[in-house]
């Protein structure tokens, strides 16, 4: 926790109920407001504050306030020359991309597919997993594919950040295998589908809905009678638009009945869904993104996949960009388990707008005079 003004007093999370008002903002901190004045305190507040593990708040206190500054637009190779990212990496997830592409267009025109070519892609991802896990990370938010490769970009960050949380849980590697495939191919059925509907801008009708939720069932049918998966890691795309509170599809069922690694596809496919641009809005923020996420808690997802989702991604997700209060804009490179608003920070324009030559890292737990002030999207800045 941050050094704190004299006159803030501490709130217990505990003793905080459903509805109640305060006459003064609420702070997780010194820097960040949980809930303003005069509002009521709702129960995915509370929610969220149980799935950070947040025990206190506090009372008074200024939250300053900042004049951003312009930036100048830089082209997207100056990014990729900075050590934001390991290039071989970078270079091997965009070859995966390709290789899902190539899946994705066989399976549309139903020809056959390269069964070899799907096990070379997961043994790879499992690879980069291990070896260079903050380095897929960020890569999911920040790097962008040329159009008509989107959603293998998508199935791809679907399964390295499932297979992420996969080995936080300690699945075995064989788990974490049929976890990788399942996230790759959890929408294929959308491939099945017609394509006008896919890209309907504006409500659907019901029929038009039962449509598009029979994806699931196209998908499972893909993996199990064309290239010949398990049950079980079948399941998992027929099950990944299942929802805790049961009501999802297609089965409404609900908890500890839907299989553990469709629950984990469900948040993540959730959290790039929300990244990815779509015909009727422009992506969101890493944090709008994980903001949105926590107030669904225990109604969409399960509550400790998703307090391991944030455990792993932080509320600044990693790779996301951010505003800090000398107004520079850094990238979250890492982040902090107990102060989940204080990430580890690499700065990419000064405090002038001016882009920075420093590759150095900023923890902004241990460091009190920097904190964030908003979320930004860094691919805003790219020429």
């Amino acid at each position: 926790m941050p050094l704190l003004a004299a006159n803030m007093r501490k709130i217990l999370t505990a003793d905080l109920k459903e509805g109640q008002t305060f006459s003064v903002p609420l702070f997780i901190d010194d820097d960040n407001i949980f809930v303003p004045k005069e509002t009521p305190i709702l129960k995915k507040d509370l929610d969220l504050l149980k799935t950070l593990d947040i025990v206190e708040l506090f009372m008074e206190g200024v939250s300053p306030e900042i004049n951003k500054v312009a930036v100048k637009k830089i082209p997207i190779s100056s990014f990729s020359q900075r050590k934001f990212v390991n290039a071989g990496v970078s270079e091997a997830v965009d070859k995966l991309i390709i290789f899902v592409n190539s899946i994705f267009a066989a399976v549309k025109s139903k020809k056959s597919v390269n069964i070899r070519l799907l096990w070379h892609i997961t043994d790879s991802l499992m690879g980069i997993v291990k070896a260079y896990r903050d380095d897929a990370l960020k890569l999911i938010l920040w790097k962008d594919v040329k159009a008509g490769f989107e959603m293998a970009k998508n199935s791809v960050d679907t399964a390295i950040l499932s297979a992420v949380i996969g080995e936080e849980f300690a699945f075995s590697e064989t788990k974490i295998k049929e976890l990788i495939v399942a996230a790759l191919l959890h929408d294929v059925g959308m491939l099945r589908l017609p394509e006008a509907l896919i890209k309907k801008v504006g409500e659907l009708s019901n029929r038009e809905l039962i449509i598009i939720q029979s994806h699931t069932l196209h998908s499972f049918n893909i993996m199990k009678k064309e290239f010949m998966y398990p049950e079980n890691v079948c399941q998992i795309a027929l099950q990944h638009h299942e929802h805790w509170d049961g009501n999802g599809y297609p089965s409404r069922i609900s908890g500890d009945k839907i299989d553990t690694s469709a629950l984990i596809v469900t948040v993540v496919d959730s959290f790039i869904a929300m990244m990815s641009r779509k015909a009727y809005r422009n992506t969101m923020t890493g944090y709008q993104a994980m903001k949105t996420l926590l107030s669904e808690n225990a109604v969409y997802f399960s509550p400790e996949i998703l307090k391991m989702f944030v455990k792993i991604m932080g509320i600044y997700p990693i790779g996301s960009g951010v505003l800090l209060n000398d107004n520079s804009i850094a990238m979250v490179v890492g982040t902090n388990a107990k102060f989940p608003l204080r990430p580890v920070v690499q700065l990419l324009f000064d405090k002038s707008g001016d882009v920075t030559a420093n590759d150095k890292s900023i923890n902004l737990s241990t460091d009190k005079k920097l904190f964030i002030t908003c979320a930004v999207d860094i691919k805003s800045f790219m020429a």
